[in-house]
């Protein structure tokens, strides 16, 4: 993504660029010239960090990084100048003024209470009044973590109350979310503020002497279990609790799917170097059975649905740190060559460790394919908030009647698990029959 820039008497200014419609503000993360470095138009130049991600932002243009307004850890608004850059052998006035720095306000405005809406379910549950919480996130927004420091020193003497730690905003989110208390965190930003890798690095961090529980029986040994592990399990029981699962079962004939990957796999493989897989046939006809059912990609919110508007769909990796679902974004305008690459890409920084926070976000549909370890079918939980997820079993010879005679044929177990609380019964089954004939006659949808 390239940086904003002005070109003016004072050079080309580098300004904090909008990264999202909700963006209103950015953190200097860190310069990747020093001043003084040539600089291409396109190239790095500055990592940005929203509440959502953290990106490489490209220079605006060629020339040489003349001054660095905005410092690591500052946080500015958009269309803030941050940098200028200078032609070669430009000359540019000593005296240019610095970005205004945005100062998050430390309280939500009286009467007008900005909170998430897991720190406002975290607020009910504990009876704490939001008006009375401290706010860290963006324009001071109360963040789930302030609830939660809100509710300890509720129950802590006043001598024992210590103040939040500085933390970017993506670090209280990550933190949020794997439930890692900031004050534990070490952090290596700016005057000690704790960054998302300093977060990142915590949660994957082994417990430090970990202290087998009394009860562990003879013969057995323990192994306490890693934050994401922890977090995974949690998720996991307040899927299954709270969303009222039910499961559709099929069965498609995959003759002519198999003969479909047979005929493209050579020819994609040496026009675009990537290896079709039956897991990207599924995600495109997923991706085609969404458009024409859009009531498979809402979301419940708590009192109505969230409804999506893009088809972005998650697939189930294994992975050394556990099962995770990086995600395909807008799978319903991709070419198969498109979504086998990405795919790839995806898993493969999956099992690497690299995967980014945008990498698994905004997913609304997943697919859990687990025919590669011989598994006829299996029923899954769903990966909340979404409402639908399709487990796929092996394509294996079985017994089919055609024509009324009894005959052999590859087939595929399916099964789709629903959220009811979003979907009944009757939406769920046509979705599922939208598949599973995409899935017998892809040369229609494809040919």
């Amino acid at each position: 993504m390239s940086a904003g820039s002005q070109s003016s008497r004072s050079g080309t200014e580098i300004v904090m660029p909008r990264m999202g419609l909700t963006m209103e503000e950015g953190v200097v993360v860190a310069w990747l010239k020093n001043v003084g470095e040539p600089v291409q138009a396109g190239e790095p130049l500055v990592e940005i960090e929203t509440d959502k991600a953290t990106v490489e932002i490209e220079a605006p243009a060629t020339g040489l990084l003349h001054q660095i307004v905005g410092q690591p850890g500052q946080t500015f608004p958009i269309g803030a100048v941050i940098g200028y850059l200078a032609a070669p052998g430009e000359t540019i006035s000593s005296n240019l003024q610095p970005a205004p720095i945005v100062e998050t306000a430390s309280l939500a405005a009286p009467g007008k209470v900005r909170a998430s809406p897991k720190a406002r379910r975290i607020a009910r549950q504990q009876g704490i009044d939001l008006s009375q919480v401290q706010g860290s996130g963006p324009d001071g927004r109360i963040v789930a973590w302030n609830v939660e420091q809100a509710a300890v020193r509720l129950s802590a003497a006043p001598s024992l109350v210590t103040s939040p730690k500085k933390a970017s905003p993506l670090a209280q989110r990550v933190a949020e979310d794997y439930g890692v208390a900031l004050e534990q965190v070490q952090g290596s930003g700016p005057g000690g503020r704790v960054t998302r890798k300093d977060v990142e690095r915590a949660v994957t961090a082994p417990p430090a002497a970990p202290q087998a529980p009394a009860n562990v029986l003879a013969g057995f040994t323990y192994e306490p279990a890693s934050r994401v592990q922890k977090r995974m399990a949690e998720r996991m029981v307040a899927s299954f609790r709270d969303a009222p699962h039910f499961y559709l079962h099929s069965e498609a004939d995959c003759r002519a799917l198999l003969a479909l990957r047979k005929a493209l796999l050579p020819k994609l493989e040496e026009r675009y170097a990537v290896h079709l897989t039956i897991t990207d046939l599924l995600v495109k006809f997923c991706a085609l059975a969404l458009t024409h059912h859009p009531q498979m990609l809402a979301q419940w919110s708590g009192d109505g649905l969230m409804k999506a508007s893009a088809i972005n769909i998650g697939v189930a990796a294994d992975t050394p740190n556990g099962l995770l679902v990086p995600v395909i974004q807008n799978c319903d305008q991709l070419g198969l060559s498109e979504i086998a690459r990405q795919r790839a890409k995806l898993i493969e920084k999956a099992r690497q460790g690299a995967l980014a926070l945008s990498d698994l976000e905004l997913g609304v549909f997943t697919i859990s394919n687990l025919g590669m370890y011989q598994v006829d079918s299996f029923d899954a939980i769903l990966n909340p908030p979404q409402a639908a997820l399709l487990a796929v079993g092996r394509i294996k010879e079985r017994p089919v009647a055609v024509n009324g005679q009894l005959s052999v044929a590859p087939t595929m177990q399916l099964s789709l698990s629903v959220d009811h609380r979003v979907l009944d019964g009757a939406s769920g089954a046509r979705f599922l029959s939208e598949l599973v004939e995409l899935i017998e006659t892809p040369g229609l949808t494809l040919g």
